[in-house]
């Protein structure tokens, strides 16, 4: 099988939470321009609507459906409004998320449940979702899960978003396992530090200088970094892989 084929994405009907923007949107465009119909999901529709024409632009099928994935009656909506106008979901890439940045003695409840509400809690609702449809469809599918190098790197004061991370990890194992029999595969993939306006906090000033330096390839990630790593994982090619995490950070995570 050529690499062509492998990576196809023709046909599938992918859905991506935070796809507006960042990473989502980089992960999406590379999915529509090799096949798939992507649905971007998220809270902000003004967003969202320019995302999809842009990447309808380059020759891709985007829509994009609101979803605020802390709301569960909004997931179930988000799924068969795809389904309505797209088909089924086949890919689900797990996005959303939120960061912080508080020294420990400092992090209030409220700010620790609600890193773990978006990052843990919804994306296992959303999961969930889709996992039950393709199920009920018996067609199987593959779920993405969105970490970081976090979940293992320890780093001071982001001690509620490096948990969050790895319970992801960890549910990744754990879903991988229970739903194979499904044939629905469940990957992470593990982002090093891309300047984003999640990371914006942290790379500020002189940060994302001092963190590009630190790095052994020189320089902070790009969007298109993730590119191959969510088609691998979306495609054939990443057929007999699940439970796998795939780290993209130019070696951040070795070199400490």
């Amino acid at each position: 099988m050529g690499a062509g084929e492998l990576f196809d994405m023709s046909g599938e009907v992918a859905l991506i939470t935070g796809g507006g923007t960042g990473l989502g949107f980089a992960m999406a465009r590379a999915l529509a321009l090799h096949g798939a119909t992507v649905a971007l999901a998220g809270n902000k529709p003004e967003i969202l609507k320019a995302a999809a024409e842009a990447i309808g632009a380059l020759g891709g099928r985007a829509i994009w459906v609101p979803l605020d994935v802390r709301r569960d009656e909004m997931i179930g909506t988000a799924f068969d409004e795809v389904e309505n106008r797209a088909g089924p979901v086949g890919v689900l890439v797990n996005n959303a998320g939120i960061a912080h940045r508080d020294k420990a003695t400092q992090l209030s409840r409220e700010t620790l449940r609600n890193v773990m509400s978006v990052n843990v809690d919804s994306a296992f609702m959303v999961a969930q979702e889709a996992a039950r449809r393709m199920i009920r469809d018996g067609r199987g599918g593959s779920v993405i899960n969105v970490s970081s190098v976090l979940s293992e790197v320890p780093v001071r004061q982001v001690a509620a978003y490096g948990t969050s991370k790895a319970a992801l990890s960890q549910m990744t194992r754990c879903l991988a396992l229970e739903w194979a029999k499904h044939r629905i595969r469940v990957n992470e993939i593990r982002p090093g530090w891309f300047a984003t306006a999640l990371t914006d906090p942290f790379l500020k000033g002189a940060g994302s200088t001092v963190m590009a330096g630190q790095n052994p390839l020189g320089r902070l990630g790009s969007p298109n970094d993730l590119d191959g790593a969510v088609l691998l994982l979306a495609s054939k090619a990443g057929a007999y892989m699940t439970g796998s995490a795939i780290t993209v950070d130019g070696g951040h995570s070795i070199a400490r």
